[in-house]
């Protein structure tokens, strides 16, 4: 077994390039002072680049100590989220954000030491207890002894990476099989720190069923660039030697990594692969300020940076997109209007003149209705998407308080002598699309001075912008609920403030 001795961990400080990120540090703390038993299981020669929020936390967690870590991670902003059909319920991924370095960090919580191929995990080392006893704590966080470290990752690589069905996918991809550039250079990292006379009693004690020479034939087949037959051998002694730690038969996870291969494979080829989503359930949230307030600018600052990881939708609830109906009345519309021109050109005034006045009546009560409609649409599809754990982010939102925004317009266009029976159905039925807008989960407003409005918006008439400005500007939004954000700060200052009140609403919500 070549391992080249006993070394010693540098100091985590000594190894970032920069101070650790806030929240990790109170995340460090807070494990302390509550004496939950953990460790920082894996990836330990690239924890400078964790600390920093480059990488994942990966720590493992005493089972019985998860309610305790639950609390501790929620009291510090931290909500749990998911991937349907993706992780195993041992491991469980939670995210916070850290406001001051503007960036998210990602902790995976592993409850057992659960290994294999990516896509199905289908190993489980029973050693959690003795590998979290074996950690020390190293500046920001514990880190087990790198003899059970390196025993976990040769068992991790060798059935990772060499398995026939892994080995023959990369080579019809014109690749070969085998630990990425930070793997290898984890690997030579512990087996610099390694004792190989500890990693003897490791194995002996704590794994008897993976034979010494077995696990030396394994660290060969990661260290040498032995022949694809040595490495699918140990890759299938190791796998038969752990057969009784299995979620699953040798021949089952088989077929379900090759079935997860060709799935993924899919993904990418047809649409974007699923991301995580807010176990405790997702949230809307309504972003209104008038012209130049910078709504898009703040969505999109959000969107950037919690979309890298959450599943997140922004929708323009002020614009909806157009709906079949819509398009068909629109067309509907445009055919009556040519069949009214071709009559005025064949001499037949009267029912040319009869077609145009009922387009003229008609049309804009039609779009606002249609809109109503679209509108209503898209927020149940909004409504959905947050049910199963999606973040949306809604630019522009319906609120009673507004009169000539996002509001039921159709009673205050009409003249009081038209008196018909479809106006009165048109004008119900658009408030009725609007009422099934429930309020969402967050309301914030944007609010800008007209004045100031108007000198950023060039493009557009001063007069619209100021009206449109005027209306969000005189409304007390705070006595209606909403979180109001001062829009004449610089857009920078604004998408941070809204990005603050995004993560505390639904970190606020997982704690409910």
């Amino acid at each position: 077994m070549s391992l080249a001795g006993a070394g010693k961990r540098e100091p985590v400080s000594r190894l970032t390039a920069g101070r650790p990120l806030s929240l990790i540090l109170r995340l460090s703390a807070s494990l302390q002072q509550s004496d939950v038993a953990y460790c920082h299981w894996k990836s330990n020669a690239a924890l400078a680049r964790s600390l920093l929020g480059d990488n994942d936390l990966d720590l493992l967690v005493r089972r019985s100590d998860s309610g305790r870590f639950h609390e501790l991670l929620s009291a510090l902003g931290f909500v749990r989220t998911y991937r349907p059909g993706d992780t195993p319920a041992v491991i469980e991924s939670f995210y916070g954000l850290d406001a001051e370095a503007e960036r998210l960090v990602h902790v995976h919580a592993h409850y057992q030491l659960v290994l294999g191929d990516d896509r199905t995990k289908n190993y489980r080392l029973p050693i959690e207890e003795a590998y979290i006893r074996s950690a020390t704590a190293v500046d920001v966080l514990r880190l087990p002894a790198p003899e059970f470290e390196i025993v976990v990752f040769v068992i991790r690589m060798t059935l990772k990476y060499c398995t026939w069905d892994e080995v023959l996918w990369n080579a019809l991809r014109g690749r070969r099989a085998g630990p990425s550039r930070s793997e290898r250079h984890e690997f030579d990292y512990l087996i610099a720190l390694a004792d190989a006379d500890r990693v003897v009693s490791v194995l002996a004690e704590h794994l008897p069923y993976v034979e010494r020479r077995l696990f030396a034939e394994c660290i060969e087949v990661l260290q040498s660039d032995v022949s694809v037959g040595r490495r699918v051998s140990a890759a299938r002694r190791l796998e038969i030697a752990l057969q009784p730690y299995a979620r699953r038969s040798r021949r089952a996870d088989r077929a379900l990594r090759i079935t997860r291969r060709i799935e993924v494979a899919a993904v990418r080829r047809t649409g974007r692969a699923p991301r995580n989503r807010l176990a405790a359930g997702g949230a809307i949230v309504g972003v209104m300020g008038g012209d130049g307030s910078g709504k898009t600018t703040a969505l999109a600052a959000v969107e950037t940076l919690l979309g890298s990881e959450l599943d997140v939708r922004v929708m323009h609830l002020g614009k909806p997109r157009w709906s079949a109906t819509t398009y068909a009345a629109r067309a509907i519309l445009k055919v009556i209007g040519l069949t009214a021109d071709g009559l005025e050109r064949r001499g037949r005034l009267a029912p040319a003149r009869r077609l145009a006045r009922l387009v003229s009546s008609y049309r804009p009560l039609v779009w606002l209705l249609c809109t109503a409609r679209d509108r209503h649409h898209a927020y149940r599809r909004a409504h959905r998407f947050a049910a199963s754990g999606g973040l949306v982010l809604c630019d522009r939102y319906p609120h009673p308080r507004l009169a000539s925004m996002e509001a039921p317009l159709i009673a205050s266009r009409v003249d009081d002598r038209r008196d018909g029976r479809l106006l009165k159905a048109m004008i119900r039925r658009e408030q009725k699309y609007h009422r099934s807008i429930a309020a969402p989960e967050l309301l914030v407003v944007l609010r800008l001075d007209p004045e100031i409005a108007v000198s950023r918006k060039h493009e557009e008439r001063p007069e619209s912008v100021r009206t449109r400005g005027a209306e969000i500007w005189n409304i007390d939004w705070r006595a209606a609920g909403a979180h109001v954000i001062d829009a004449s700060q610089p857009r920078e200052a604004v998408a941070r403030e809204l990005r603050t009140l995004v993560w505390s609403t639904i970190s606020w919500r997982a704690r409910r």
